[in-house]
């Protein structure tokens, strides 16, 4: 799966898309080309956004994984998206744990969270954790001030009390979602390697 996440990445950036006879010679040895990966993964965010498996079956939404999948490809542009389903998702999640938040909240979350998600490293240590030795590029024992020794940004700082949970939460989704696109992508390749 960390295979197509590779050609996704690759295929994204890809200045020619036309099919030629050396990308032809390279299907019929059972290689997909760019063009393959990219409508695989189109296929893949249709199917994961909508619900629906390949037989048209209703199976669970996951509208984060193919836009997720396209930041961490290079495509900054999917923040955007993301942001939209993150704001949207908490302002629903807030109702069901009888939070009041707002909708511009709800957005300024979704943002907050996202930024700590895509580089959550502390910029003092450089996310190791530890101090440099002063004059030196080595680090020493201590462990640093900011971070405290995680190497991570403080993150439950940034929200209220109460906006807490969901920020967590939101988080944890962002998690479970970022392994999903790999997946789906293989099975409508696979699927459309078969039908040719």
């Amino acid at each position: 799966m960390a295979r197509i996440t590779d050609r996704y990445a690759t295929a994204v950036h890809s200045s020619n898309l036309k099919h030629t006879s050396e990308l032809n010679k390279r299907e019929e040895q059972g290689q997909s080309g760019d063009t393959d990966i990219l409508g695989a993964m189109g296929i893949a965010d249709k199917r994961l956004s909508s619900g629906k498996n390949e037989r048209g079956e209703d199976c669970s939404k996951h509208p984060l994984a193919v836009p997720l999948e396209r930041m961490f490809a290079g495509d900054n542009r999917a923040a955007h998206d993301i942001v939209r389903i993150l704001a949207e998702l908490v302002f629903t999640q807030s109702w069901k744990l009888r939070v009041k938040i707002g909708r511009v909240t709800a957005h300024d979350m979704a943002c907050a969270c996202l930024a700590w998600h895509r580089n959550g490293t502390c910029r003092a240590c450089g996310g190791h954790g530890k101090t440099l030795i002063p004059g030196s590029k080595s680090f020493s024992d201590h462990d640093c001030q900011v971070c405290r020794g995680t190497g991570k940004v403080a993150f439950k700082s940034q929200f209220k009390q109460e906006h807490r949970e969901l920020a967590d939460w939101l988080v944890a989704e962002m998690e479970r979602e970022a392994g999903r696109a790999g997946p789906a992508a293989m099975k409508a390749l696979s699927a459309g390697m078969e039908m040719s």
